[in-house]
């Protein structure tokens, strides 16, 4: 949902905006936006205000990782349980909430309460009954309290217009939806199928064509996605599934077309622009990616994909201190307790500032993640700028050799380690 916070109100660095977002319970704005007000002073806000906000945003992004931990932790999914674990701890606030954490992560085994989805029961077969009723309320007994509870726990992080929706929906849509969003569209799609003809919406469109798409079923993606457009031009959620189907299938031009369709409707023009931007970037046009990157920009875009893109262009660009602001927006590391991003450490450990602070992150990016060579390699090179060539060097060739670093970090290690030798 990240390429929608402005369309859903996500707006400017305001504590109005800070509050919506809060009550919205779309904590990765809100937490953005927190930052966004500690580095301009606080703005408006009352500082007890702000950091009661601040705390809560943190708080919520830890639920919702909590959340997901004992999702994998019920699905035997142990590494992925305890990645989660450690990332709520990070991003959690409150004592009690850590303290929660943190025995989760020392415990054996977690009670769940709530059954996984493979163990809900099957969809009821409607071909000689009828339409289902329209509302989440007519489902039976027997399904609803998992149901309900499964679909909570989905809706935590959606925009509560939109989430009201998802709640009308009838039993195979709620079914499909939840099976679509914990990446098993291939139980999903029959459930689609199935879902009655008084349902299929835009919403229902939207949602069918893009389990289609993730598929790798394209052109009927595309149709389906057509569909949900014509039922609702305004619906962005459509655009943001369409675009890549079109490029996928090789209709740049159709896309690029829609795109400036919907800019002369005046319709979430930085939405627009980021898409533009990245359509240009891929056809090998960065004066046109610049522009459309800038406007984009201006116009509020907050979703971090499109901001590392961004960042990348402008960089490549020379515009170093237009790179460093939106960097800026990244939140701080370290949970609450602040830090520098690592998208931005990792930007001024290539300019050679900072490097203290620099050095900071990296280490405790180290801290976090034991078993992720990549910020092993950052501290060496850390080591290197500050001129502490040994340690550098020590760390650079333990690490250098280690399969598990990305084909191109493992060129700038052996590429660094060449030239400390020559």
């Amino acid at each position: 949902m990240g390429w929608m916070g402005k369309f859903f109100g996500g707006g400017g660095a305001s504590i109005a905006a800070l509050r919506k977002a809060v009550e919205q319970k779309r904590f990765a704005d809100a937490r953005l936006l927190a930052e966004q007000l500690v580095e301009q002073g606080g703005a408006e806000a009352e500082p007890a205000e702000l950091r009661e906000l601040q705390a809560a945003a943190g708080d919520g992004l830890a639920r919702l990782n909590l959340n997901e931990a004992l999702g994998f932790r019920r699905s035997g999914e142990e590494i992925s349980a305890r990645e989660h674990l450690e990332l709520a701890l990070e991003l959690a606030c409150s004592t009690d909430l850590r303290t929660e954490i943190e025995q989760l992560l020392t415990a054996d085994k977690v009670e769940l309460t709530t059954a996984p989805l493979d163990e809900m029961p099957a969809a009821v077969d409607c071909s000689s009954c009828g339409p289902q009723p329209s509302t989440a309320s007519a489902a039976t007994d027997t399904v609803l309290p998992d149901l309900e509870t499964h679909l909570e726990l989905v809706l935590m992080s959606y925009p509560e217009d939109i989430a009201a929706q998802y709640r009308q929906k009838g039993e195979i849509f709620l079914q499909a939806f939840l099976h679509s969003n914990a990446g098993d569209d291939e139980a999903a799609l029959p459930l689609w199928q199935q879902v009655p003809a008084s349902e299929q919406d835009a919403l229902y469109h939207f949602e069918y064509g893009s389990a289609l798409a993730r598929s790798g079923r394209s052109a009927e993606a595309r149709s389906i996605l057509e569909k949900a457009r014509q039922l609702d031009p305004e619906l962005l959620l459509v655009s943001e599934a369409l675009i890549p189907v079109l490029v996928t299938l090789g209709e740049t031009a159709a896309a690029r077309q829609y795109l400036q369709d919907l800019l002369d409707q005046g319709v979430d023009p930085a939405f627009c622009h980021a898409h533009l931007a990245l359509l240009s970037q891929q056809e090998q046009q960065p004066d046109q990616a610049l522009k459309h990157v800038r406007q984009a920009l201006a116009g509020g875009i907050d979703d971090p994909h499109f901001l590392l893109v961004a960042a990348s262009l402008l960089e490549q660009a020379g515009s170093l201190e237009e790179t460093e602001a939106v960097l800026q927006r990244f939140p701080a590391g370290g949970g609450c307790g602040g830090g520098l991003s690592m998208p931005l450490a990792e930007f001024l450990l290539r300019q050679k500032r900072e490097l203290e602070k620099v050095l900071d992150t990296f280490n405790a990016a180290c801290r976090q993640e034991p078993d992720n060579p990549r910020w092993q390699l950052r501290v060496a090179q850390t080591y290197i700028a500050r001129t502490w060539r040994k340690e550098g060097l020590e760390l650079l060739q333990k690490v250098v050799g280690d399969p598990r670093l990305e084909p191109e970090l493992q060129q700038e290690a052996e590429q660094l380690l060449a030239a400390l030798k020559g």
